[in-house]
């Protein structure tokens, strides 16, 4: 009988020991190993990259078109050479 509960006790200790790291693995597993969501992060971060590249030509090709383009051309007249002006709201001719 004494045999039995020592026996029994001995079972119960091994067992909560193996438990313990079967839930440690499991633990290990779930932080080491990647899951879906440091997939998706990872995705995200690519695509990120990738847009902040594309941004950064774009940016670029800005200044180079920024740089190379003109000033605003201003507007002269063919037969007397006068400077002509720039109409914020157009009118319409009246007939006589």
């Amino acid at each position: 009988m004494l045999q039995g509960l020592v026996l029994k006790k001995v079972i119960d200790i091994v067992l909560k020991r193996v438990m313990q790291k079967n839930e440690l693995r499991k633990l290990r597993k779930y932080v080491e190993e990647d899951n879906e969501l440091d997939l998706q992060i990872r995705a995200h971060a690519k695509s990120l990259d990738k847009y902040g590249r594309y941004i950064e030509e774009i940016e670029k090709d800005v200044a180079i078109l920024k740089k190379h383009s003109h000033s605003q051309a201003d507007f002269v007249c063919m037969k007397c050479g006068c400077h002509a002006k720039r109409v914020e709201k157009v009118t319409k001719k009246r007939r006589k």
